[in-house]
């Protein structure tokens, strides 16, 4: 309940908290309560003012948050006195006691309980005329204090005296306007001034900008802001329609202007917010339509021109292209839009085909301008290659700037749409240009005319439409699929073909014309030199490479056949350049026989250059994608396909390589067998020097030649190259050393001695700390076997004695077969007697030695080596007649120092003979028991009974190499009584067992 009541009309309408507590307190009751003087006194303001003056809402029921929506007018005498009081009051029906009571099952709660019974008291009142309303709090507003725009907030409820429990809150929207409403038509005219004069004030701040409008914020100077105001006022132009003609002036004049479209989208969005139906008559509503049907089409021709008018490159401008597409956006959402303009198309059909318009259009501007004006092919090229390239700039445009804007607003692809349009266009002009173009390439290799060349802008073409395909990967997986240029790279087969074919030519002229003009230079390091014709080959190849690879041919499969010629290409240039260094040093002499060899830089940069050549091969399996077409032929074809592609490709790498490498070994091979003849001279005076004269000496002239040469090549050769020479000398000089040692075969133990020292010496030289040969090198099983030989020969004759037993006793754990029979034996020591015990048990399977098929066998025991066991005598068993199986289990007892058991090569001897009575005993077998490690040396072994017995394999010895131990005991035979002795043993039992055979 709500009203105006005049300034005077409130005095004594609420008494002072002091007047009310000047009068005495009564006591409450019900019948107090209801009389009329007390009713009299709580009269509130709906019995002060006139019916005419108070205004009442409709009645929200049960409900803590009511939503009225309604308005009201109330005529004003006097705007500095007068006030807006407002009252809220709770509604309540009069209801039966029994009506009421019935609800007792639906009260819930405390809070419920006590409406509950209030409920009941109210019904149970008697005077008809009583008020059952319950009073909820009241507004006081000074009409001076509306703003002449109006208020829109929030109020807090008073009570009606200090100790008024009251809560809550109300919004009112409260505002001033004329009291004579003007006519429907009337009112229409001044709307329209109403925008004619907006529409002034915004071309006026328009002109007087310093810069571009659409700088402009869109704020109106202060001036202007008052006089639109009063105008609104005085005309009672209402909130909706201020909103309405603020849109209808910015909105045309942005037609003539460019304005912020920030500021527009700002005006859609408080026109939206206060507009509700019939808020506007049917007119404006037409008004309004006509002017957002104008705006979007105005807008959607602006987005046909955006390439030019919004370039993401300016920042202004893509602001203006963001908040433009959201204007529109925002249209098509506005409730107002959808109510009046049902029949308009939708959004996003409209923006798509302004795009295809606008593209195809600026594709048609930009191919005029790129169309060269005389028609030949190369300028043809050039021209598609220009608009290929302005295509493939747009699209990253698209990519990176509009397509989000487009997707996030108007949800549109605009990337998809943009691209499958150009894409389309483009192929359609190159395809109708590389037809001509093949025709012209074919008929020119038809005729074999060599001097036709295909120019770069071909090889540009290709690279754009490459680039422009790439973009691709932003589309769906079915967008991506027929798209017209997918196949591009057919066009350009025959262009392949013939820049491969002038890439060879050109690269062996190059080759050539490089050797002719070679000059030196030093790469990576001063000391190390290459010459400028390497150089040049190698980087012909990286070129060859490097376009391949730019290249980056769409069919991995069908590049084999380009990958194939490049391979050969690349390798017969690589082998070409080897021969034609090889043969300009043929040339120089350095194959002749004749004259002084010296280690020349000449020969060095030769050998540096195949070198490095050489490697510009490695990268190629990498670099031409070879793994790639193996799995693809794998894949499309099958496993044996791309086995034989493997082999094909690999076999040409292989080939180069091997023929490199062996110009390269040729080459270093000549320094050997130049260097030989000084080298084996000198090892010459190291063998054949005075014995007084050190070996360290003695090589000293060896050592200078080498490491004069040497140094000479470590300065001037590649590391690789540098072994491979320091590989041969090495070869050469263990070759010479090892010639002296085979023609002086006998020497005493001080010869070999000197020559295994100098080979120490020659290892340690090219080892070289590591800086020269590897160790597994230099380590050859040529060096290996005269190094030990050169050690065994300077042994003494003892230690050879005691080498040769371990030898047979490491022959004796390896030995497999037992075609010779077995011997049982067992053999302790016992340390409180100091003896070697031994017991022959048995033997089996002994070869038979007689007439009838068996043998009389007996074993000798005998300890060895001779020089520690030389106070033993061999014993021997019984015979035991007609067996291959005997039984002996005899024991024999020597008495030995432990330390003579642990001797080096000491061990006992078993010898397996065949008694004869008149010829003499044949020699049936032998086997050999180490004594180092027999049981009793460390603790007791406890006698026969505790230890195991031991079977050993018999066998029969065989003829000597000639280059083992034996052989060198042999060799010294003549002069060395020992020696002599154990090998004439030896050999008649050699020559025995072959004479039995």
């Amino acid at each position: 309940m709500l009203g105006i009541m005049p300034g005077a009309g409130l005095l004594g309408m609420h008494q002072s908290d002091e007047e009310k507590e000047e009068k005495p307190k009564k006591k409450l009751s019900l019948k107090h309560r209801g009389s009329k003087k007390d009713k009299q006194k709580n009269k509130s303001v709906r019995d002060q003012l006139p019916a005419k003056l108070i205004k009442v809402t409709e009645v929200k029921r049960e409900s803590l948050n009511p939503v009225w929506n309604e308005t009201f007018r109330f005529p004003i005498d006097d705007i500095k006195g007068d006030k807006l009081h407002l009252d809220i009051w709770d509604h309540d029906d009069e209801t039966s006691v029994f009506d009421a009571a019935r609800r007792l099952n639906e009260v819930t709660g405390i809070k419920g309980m006590g409406r509950f019974f209030k409920q009941i008291v109210q019904s149970a009142r008697t005077s008809s005329k009583g008020n059952v309303d319950d009073f909820l709090g009241c507004l006081n507003i000074n009409l001076d204090d509306i703003p002449s725009r109006g208020i829109d907030r929030w109020f807090e409820l008073e009570g009606r005296t200090s100790k008024s429990n009251v809560q809550g809150q109300l919004r009112l929207k409260l505002s001033l306007s004329t009291e004579q409403r003007p006519a429907e038509m009337e009112h229409m005219t001044t709307i329209t001034a109403h925008q004619t004069i907006l529409e002034k004030f915004i071309e006026h701040e328009i002109q007087s900008l310093p810069s571009n409008s659409y700088s402009w914020s869109g704020t109106l100077s202060s001036e202007a802001n008052t006089i639109i105001h009063q105008h609104a006022l005085q005309n009672d132009i209402t909130e909706v329609q201020e909103a309405m003609c603020n849109w209808l002036a910015y909105s045309k004049e942005h037609m003539q202007y460019a304005l912020d479209y920030a500021f527009l989208y700002k005006l859609l969005r408080s026109l939206d917010k206060v507009w509700v139906p019939s808020s506007l008559s049917q007119d404006y509503e037409e008004l309004f339509a006509d002017s957002l049907c104008s705006f979007i089409d105005f807008c959607l021709a602006l987005l046909k021109k955006q390439r030019d008018l919004f370039p993401p490159a300016n920042k202004a401008a893509y602001y203006r292209l963001e908040y433009l597409l959201l204007c529109l956006d925002f249209i098509y959402h506005m409730k107002f839009f959808k109510t009046c303009c049902p029949f308009k198309k939708e959004l996003h059909r409209e923006v798509i085909e302004v795009i295809k318009k606008g593209t195809l259009d600026w594709y048609d501007t930009v191919y005029a301008l790129a169309e060269p004006q005389v028609q030949s092919e190369e300028q043809q090229v050039t021209s598609l290659v220009s608009l290929t390239d302005t295509l493939n700039t747009d699209i990253q445009r698209a990519v990176k700037y509009y397509h989000k804007l487009y997707q996030n607003i108007v949800k549109v692809d605009y990337f998809t749409i943009t691209y499958k349009q150009l894409e389309k266009l483009i192929a359609e002009d190159v395809s109708r240009a590389m037809e001509e173009v093949n025709r012209n390439i074919k008929a020119h290799v038809d005729e074999k005319d060599e001097d036709y060349n295909v120019g770069t802008s071909l090889f540009e073409l290709y690279l754009s439409l490459k680039e422009l395909l790439s973009y691709k990967q932003y589309l769906s997986p079915n967008d991506a699929k027929n798209l017209a240029i997918a196949n591009y790279h057919h066009w350009f087969k025959y262009c392949v073909q013939r820049w491969l074919e002038i890439a060879q030519n050109k690269a062996m002229c190059r080759i050539k014309k490089s050797v002719e003009l070679d000059k030196k230079i030093s790469l990576v390091d001063s000391m190390v030199k290459h010459s400028t014709s390497a150089v040049d080959t190698s980087c012909c190849f990286a070129q060859i490479r490097e376009f391949w690879q730019k290249l980056d041919w769409p069919d991995t499969m069908g590049s084999y056949i380009y990958v194939t010629k490049v391979t050969d290409d690349i390798t017969k240039g690589a082998t070409y350049y080897a021969d034609v260094m090889h043969d300009k040093l043929k040339q120089n002499g350095y194959f002749d026989d004749e004259g002084q060899f010296d280690v020349t830089e000449q020969l060095c940069i030769t050998i540096n250059d195949i070198e490095h050549v050489k490697k510009s091969l490695k990268p190629l399996p990498q670099t031409l994608g070879y793994s790639e077409i193996y799995h693809a032929m794998e894949k499309a074809q099958s496993s044996k396909s791309a086995k034989q592609a493997r082999e094909a490709l690999h076999s040409l790498l292989k080939s180069a390589d091997e023929d490199m490498s062996n110009k390269i070994w040729h080459i270093v091979q000549r320094v050997g067998d130049k260097m030989r003849p000084d080298i084996k001279k000198f090892v010459f005076h190291l063998t054949w020097a005075p014995q007084s004269v050190p070996a360290d000496d003695a090589i000293c002239p060896l050592m200078e030649y080498l490491d004069n040469n040497l140094i000479t090549l470590n300065n001037s050769l590649l590391r690789a190259n540098f072994d491979r020479i320091l590989e041969e000398i090495w070869n050469v000089v263990l070759n010479e050393l090892q010639d002296q040692v085979e023609s002086n075969d006998g020497k005493d133990p001080v010869f070999y001695e000197r020559l295994f020292d100098a080979l120490e010496i020659l290892i340690d030289f090219f080892y070289a700390d590591e800086k020269g040969l590897s160790m597994d090198l230099i380590m050859s099983e040529n060096c290996k076997l005269l190094l030990n030989y050169l050690k065994l020969n300077k042994t003494s004759t003892e230690e050879l004695i005691e080498l040769y037993y371990l030898e047979k006793l490491d022959e004796q754990v390896h030995q497999e077969s037992s075609a010779f029979g077995i011997l049982n034996v067992k053999c302790y020591y016992s340390q409180e007697r100091e003896k070697l015990c031994i017991q022959v048990l048995s033997a089996s399977n002994v070869i038979p030695l007689d007439s009838n098929g068996l043998s009389d066998p007996f074993v000798i025991v005998e300890l060895c080596p001779k020089h520690v066991f030389n106070r033993y005598e061999p014993k021997q068993t019984k015979v035991v007649k007609k067996t291959l199986h005997p039984l002996f289990e005899e024991h024999f007892e020597f008495v030995v120092s432990v330390g003579n058991c642990r001797h080096r090569g000491a061990c006992v001897l078993f010898t397996v003979m065949d008694h004869d009575i008149i010829l003499t005993n044949d020699f049936a077998g032998e086997a050999y028991f180490s004594l180092n490690s027999v049981p009793g040396l460390s603790s007791d072994a406890g006698g026969f009974d505790k230890i195991k017995q031991t079977s050993l394999i018999l066998s029969q010895p065989q003829a000597s190499s000639g280059n083992d131990l034996f052989s060198i005991l042999e060799g010294r035979g003549n002069c060395d009584k020992t020696a002599q002795e154990l090998t004439k043993k030896r050999i008649q039992l050699i020559e025995k067992v072959q004479s039995q055979s």
